[in-house]
């Protein structure tokens, strides 16, 4: 097997992937034992020589395939640390397997220790809302290593190691022990948990299943902070299991300002009913200062089958008076709803499109009667794509994004809690006609969520104008701070781009070099299309021309015009081609 690693001078995300993957086979075939003493030897004296310090820190070695600070957060994971992770698994599994080769190349073991100490870099995590998926990536480098026995045969190589390595497994156990298994969008990481336990010590993840398959559990009736739209941040509930709603009779509900309380008189009460592990109950009684603020009780719930099942609830134990009481109309509870009952009728303003950008949406705002800012904003997914129709004189009569309520997809917005006379006037605003819809798109809190959109949905595509769309992605990052510049390039890319301009950027991705137009049209139908294709994709910044062509003043159009993709838009462009593989 021979070692191909290198570091490119030109970079591309296609070469650095096809180095890290040749350097993750490798990885697979040492650990197989699909090598010999010679060949070995000779991959991991040239891996040694490829090491590079980290600048700054000479006792951490890396084999990034580029220097840390060109690259943003997300890049250095996949083209920096991965890379070391895996080259450092190849020693491990070296070290274990071949200990003669360690002994007969005196640099060895120096080399493994920065290894070692380089891959704590990041404590084996991700980057922004990706870091449990980092996590688990590298976690799966290791256990193909074996690095779960090497830190018991050889603790002292690199200590920081050893007790991270241990550390991050012992959080995945207690994550399972405690249900904190979820990630930042909800997602559910409690298999790969599982898979990583019983790799690395299946002995003791038989008892670890054993201990969650025997959890007692008891029935909790919740009505207010630990509600699932309330309890934002707070974690006593993760490990629940969510049975359905309910209603509490012969209870009244206050609202004491930041959370609300119940007590014993004549009225309804709305909640939730969960089954609840019980060795969790004493965090939660903590929480709710049970005995002093709360008394737990058992009291008979009534679910929404009819059924009545007897649960715990936390009853207020100190004095109503002057709090105001909340009608069983205007539940469940929700922070600021005594409030909302006080004043004017608000609704939260759910905007995807240049309104997601703040001074956009003021800019409407100061055309009503009413120009209070908006109370609060917040980001919020909607459950539908956006798309681009229609020719708006104020965006070059280019199209400008709907909400296409006939489809199911993944768009980043933005809510503002406006009026409802302000949310009438900014559709008007927008253009009654075009928007000729405000669709309720959700409810938090008793709060219905609303945006502009028009049904049907226009036949049309049209595609959107680039000043318009660096007012959406102004919002957007003001909005979702961590998204990454690409992350969110890739995303409005998938919104807008045709079949033909996604053809036209998976031919130029496969291709090593630019591509004429005459070779476009031969490959991919009449070059007609694909003039016009290529002149969209010019005007969205995502293809150029190849530098002879400028130079011999070939024409855009001209059959013998050559293209390749931007570089900086290179990771944006396989992300969308990646998703409409």
């Amino acid at each position: 097997m021979k070692n191909t690693f290198y570091r490119p001078v030109e970079i591309s995300t296609e070469e650095l992937d096809s180095i890290v993957n040749k350097l993750y086979q490798d990885l697979v075939e040492f650990s197989k034992g699909y090598t010999d003493t010679k060949h070995l030897k000779e991959y991991i004296t040239k891996l040694i020589n490829d090491q590079k310090n980290l600048t700054g820190n000479s006792e951490m070695g890396f084999w990034g395939l580029d220097e840390p600070e060109k690259m943003s957060n997300d890049i250095r994971v996949l083209y920096f640390y991965m890379p070391t992770y895996i080259a450092t698994g190849i020693l491990i599994n070296c070290k274990l397997n071949f200990p003669q080769i360690t002994r007969e190349i005196p640099e060895f073991n120096e080399c493994l220790r920065k290894g070692l100490l380089g891959c704590t870099g990041r404590y084996f995590q991700g980057h922004g809302y990706d870091n449990i998926d980092g996590l688990i990536k590298a976690l799966h480098v290791f256990i193909i290593a074996k690095a779960h026995i090497f830190i018991e045969k050889y603790p002292n190589d690199c200590q920081k190691f050893t007790e991270l390595f241990k550390s991050v497994l012992e959080n995945i156990e207690n994550s399972l022990l405690s249900g904190k298994t979820r990630g930042d969008w909800g997602e559910d990481y409690s298999l790969q948990y599982k898979c990583i336990l019983q790799a690395v010590n299946p002995n003791a993840y038989l008892e670890l299943d054993e201990k969650l398959s025997n959890r007692e559990v008891v029935l909790l009736f919740v009505y207010g902070t630990l509600m699932s739209n309330n309890r934002i941040g707070r974690t006593y509930l993760e490990d629940a299991k969510f049975l359905g709603k309910g209603t509490l009779k012969g209870y009244a509900l206050y609202d004491l300002g930041s959370y609300p309380g119940i007590v014993k008189e004549a009225g309804k009460v709305k909640g939730e009913l969960y089954s609840v592990p019980a060795d969790r109950l004493p965090d939660i009684d903590r929480y709710e200062g049970e005995g002093k603020l709360y008394l737990r009780k058992t009291v008979t719930v009534n679910q929404e089958n009819g059924e009545n099942v007897k649960a715990f609830v936390y009853i207020f134990n100190q004095s109503t008076t002057g709090k105001a009481k909340i009608d069983e109309q205007y539940q469940p509870w929700y922070p600021g709803v005594a409030r909302i009952l006080n004043e004017e009728k608000y609704v939260w303003y759910a905007a995807y499109g240049s309104n997601i950008n703040r001074q956009r949406l003021m800019a409407y705002i100061m055309g009503c009667s009413d120009k209070t800012p908006p109370k609060e904003e917040m980001p919020i997914m909607l459950n539908h794509p956006i798309y681009f129709s229609n020719h708006s004189g104020r965006w070059n009569h280019k199209g400008v994004a709907f909400l296409d309520l006939d489809k199911v997809g993944k768009t980043y917005g933005k809510r503002y809690l406006i009026t409802q006379e302000q949310l009438n006037e900014i559709q008007v605003l927008e253009g009654g006609i075009w928007y000729n819809e405000i669709v309720q798109v959700g409810e938090d809190n008793g709060t219905h969520i609303k945006t502009l959109t028009h049904t049907p949905r226009y036949s049309e595509d049209v595609f959107p104008d680039l000043t318009y769309l660096e007012v959406i992605q102004r919002g957007l990052k003001e909005t979702y701070p961590n998204l990454s510049s690409v992350e969110i390039d890739s995303y409005l890319l998938q919104s807008y781009l045709s079949i033909e301009m996604i053809n036209v950027l998976k031919y130029l991705r496969s291709q090593e070099h630019g591509v004429a137009i005459s070779k476009m049209g031969r490959e991919l139908g009449h070059v007609s299309i694909i003039i016009d294709t290529v002149h969209k994709l010019k005007e969205f910044n995502l293809i150029r021309l190849d530098g002879r062509t400028v130079r011999e003043g070939i024409a855009w159009d001209s059959p013998n015009a050559i293209y390749y993709t931007v570089r900086d838009r290179r990771l944006a462009i396989d992300n969308v081609l990646n998703k409409n593989s």
